[in-house]
């Protein structure tokens, strides 16, 4: 529990407080906006995808300067340093759909001017891109000033096939738990963001209610980012430990610049992984909520329990794509990360004797 308590910690800034600001107060602004204002809704959205594209291409030349140690990253030092397809293959998935969901936005944006009736989905759209952009470009800028946990013993050699995790050490099982905790945890949120807003979306409510929207989404995100790195923290322990059984988790307090050439390329492609996870599941979410909402208004079902059934499908949708894509987001953690390191020691003053 010490771990877990720690992981939270070391989340509560960087994921709460962010996603609270954003999505509480941000999103809500920009999904007025896309009803009463639509140019300037579209111009901030443009912008957006804009710096998404630039940030995209620095990505790729961040890891693209050191292909041999992104593809050994990737594969958890299983694959072939020249073996570049199954890296590059993902990065072009991750920057589609990226794409898709930015461009969908915007469209929608476009296409309520002339049909109403897309006003609250084109909204709802909205509100996910600047959440989805805003909250992993800040979060990975405040990522480095706080890391509370550690695995493996820095005294000792560290294992001859290096520490990245392979596809191996993630089973079927490891997925699972993380998709089922995932979605307990969006389920509990969509409730209690549904309840505080009185079955409303935050851009119809007051602006204090939707912070504390805001807050509730946020609080959610830090669990389910915590039960992540305690799940992947576990698995490089184990990994770690077929080597020496001293290399275990420890607490660890560490501080960095966030501001160094380094760090802002590791910056922007963990960005592109966390702006991918958030975008397709919640677009999938709102197409489906939308899709199931005259059915639900002919049933005669009481709004508490559609509100329920929203948040159902909301969740298993978060939980079904979070387990399914576990494996291939970890891979794109430990590639940046390695690469970061690489650069780091690369560019680092050779010690004369």
């Amino acid at each position: 529990m010490a771990f877990f308590a720690a992981q939270n910690l070391r989340h509560a800034v960087p994921v709460a407080a962010v996603r609270t600001v954003v999505q509480g107060v941000i999103a809500p602004e920009l999904a007025r906006a896309v009803a009463s204002h639509p140019d300037a809704a579209l111009a901030a959205q443009t912008a957006l995808t804009a710096w998404s594209v630039g940030r995209r291409i620095v990505s790729q030349i961040h890891s693209e300067a050191s292909a041999s140690v992104a593809n050994r990253a990737f594969g958890g030092e299983e694959a072939a340093a020249t073996r570049s397809l199954p890296r590059r293959v993902w990065q072009g998935v991750q920057s589609v759909g990226i794409l898709g969901g930015d461009f969908a936005a915007m469209g929608l944006t476009i296409a309520a001017r002339q049909q109403p009736a897309l006003a609250s989905v084109a909204q709802a759209a909205a509100a996910l891109q600047v959440v989805a952009h805003l909250q992993a470009q800040f979060r990975e800028a405040l990522r480095p000033a706080i890391n509370t946990v550690h695995v493996g013993n820095p005294h000792i050699p560290q294992p001859a096939d290096g520490r990245n995790l392979r596809p191996g050490d993630m089973p079927v099982s490891m997925r699972t738990t993380f998709g089922l905790a995932a979605a307990g945890i969006d389920m509990g949120a969509q409730l209690l963001m549904k309840h505080t807003l009185g079955g409303k979306a935050a851009w119809e409510v007051s602006r204090g209610l939707a912070v504390r929207a805001g807050a509730i989404a946020g609080a959610g995100n830090m669990l389910t980012s915590s039960v992540e790195d305690h799940l992947v923290d576990s698995a490089s322990a184990r990994r770690m430990q077929a080597s020496d059984p001293s290399h275990v988790r420890h607490l660890h307090g560490d501080l960095r610049n966030p501001f160094t050439r380094g760090e802002l390329g590791r910056q922007a492609e963990r960005a592109d992984t966390r702006i991918f996870n958030t975008v397709v599941p919640g677009l999938i979410a709102i197409g489906l909520i939308e899709a199931m909402r005259p059915a639900l208004a002919k049933s005669g079902m009481n709004d508490a329990s559609r509100q329920a059934t929203e948040a159902g499908v909301h969740a298993a949708v978060a939980g079904l794509v979070g387990g399914a894509l576990l494996a291939l987001t970890v891979a794109s953690y430990q590639l940046n990360d390695t690469v970061r390191s690489h650069n780091a020691k690369r560019r680092a003053p050779t010690q004369v004797p």
